[in-house]
């Protein structure tokens, strides 16, 4: 479900009444009275404003997804609504959207979803999620973490959705021969309250993503990350097969990407800072010159679209959390072929 980002467009709706009078000598009809007995029409109701679309977001988002009503999905987006999951096509206009939904019922007909954190600055709205079920082919347990960027219309309605998913860890959760260790479990899907933070301004939150474009800094320029560090700094990449924890493993973690795509670049396009978290949706570029667990360098170039939630506190990461689907990056390398929703 390397883009999480939500704004609100404004739209403007005016009627405008016009009489009209020919150039011959007529008399104009008399106005027809309005009768006392029929009331005047009752206002219409102010639109939503970011910060209820928010709560209102936060409570229903996941409801038609557990209730697996297919057009309760659609009814959440409006009818020209475009749904970008990350490696593949768009998909546009509601009906298509709800014919998605379907298809992943048919699949996984137990499918539970559920949202562990919300942010919101000012009309961008970002949720992380966690999804649990059983594949109907295999009868194999699965489940993801996942992150959106939600765009609402005027009127509450989701006008524009950048889903982020891994699609090889869903794959080796359903392989009988991928062997334990080398995929991410299906994690557990959460029971307690959702975390919802928003954007502030404050003079922290600026330091927050002062330290965390530093960050990004060193690592593009494979530079030293300790400074931004500690013992106890943990990082969740949901493409690898588990969290790492302290500056040691997450030294070697950057070390992993450096020796693969020793070229690699990122743009930050979206940004923005909620509480003590800096989010950023982006783009990593760079040529496969080292392995990739098993696949041998190729020298072919490879576009990985992320999201970066970084929760950051007195100058230190205490956790980081990377988005993305490591499929882009396969298929560019001939590692895997393109994979499709309807499979």
């Amino acid at each position: 479900m390397r883009t999480m980002f939500a704004r609100v467009a404004a739209l403007g709706v005016g009627l405008v009444a016009c009489d009209y009078a020919s150039d011959r000598n007529v008399a104009p009809a008399p106005e027809a009275s309005t009768p006392a007995s029929v009331a005047a029409p009752p206002p219409a109701p102010p639109k939503p404003t970011p910060n209820e679309q928010f709560a209102r977001a936060s409570k229903s988002l996941a409801t038609p997804w557990n209730a697996h009503n297919a057009v309760g999905v659609g009814a959440l987006f409006e009818e020209h609504a475009k749904l970008l999951v990350s490696g593949f096509p768009i998909i546009e206009e509601r009906s298509a959207i709800v014919a998605d939904a379907a298809a992943t019922f048919a699949r996984t007909p137990d499918l539970k979803i559920a949202l562990t954190r919300t942010f919101l600055h000012g009309s961008d709205f970002v949720f992380q999620w966690v999804t649990s079920g059983t594949d109907k082919a295999t009868g194999r347990p699965t489940g993801l973490s996942g992150i959106s960027f939600v765009q609402f219309d005027d009127d509450g309605l989701i006008k524009e959705e950048h889903r982020y998913f891994d699609v090889p860890t869903l794959q080796s959760q359903l392989d009988p021969k991928a062997k334990a260790g080398t995929f991410r479990p299906p994690p557990p899907l959460p029971t307690g309250p959702v975390e919802a933070h928003l954007a502030r301004g404050t003079a922290e939150e600026a330091k927050a993503l002062q330290t965390a474009n530093a960050f990004y800094k060193a690592f593009e320029s494979k530079g030293d990350i300790t400074p931004f560090l500690t013992d106890a700094t943990t990082s969740d990449d949901y493409t690898a097969p588990a969290t790492v924890k302290g500056i040691k493993a997450n030294k070697d973690l950057a070390a992993g990407y450096w020796k693969t795509f020793p070229d690699l670049e990122q743009v930050k396009p979206f940004q923005f800072v909620a509480d003590g978290f800096v989010i950023t949706e982006g783009v990593l570029t760079g040529t496969q010159k080292g392995p990739l667990g098993p696949v041998k360098p190729t020298n072919k170039q490879a576009t990985l679209h992320f999201v970066d939630v970084i929760e950051i506190k007195d100058g230190k990461i205490v956790h980081l959390d990377t988005y993305g689907n490591s499929a882009e990056i396969l298929v560019a390398i001939g590692a895997m072929p393109r994979p499709t929703l309807a499979k």
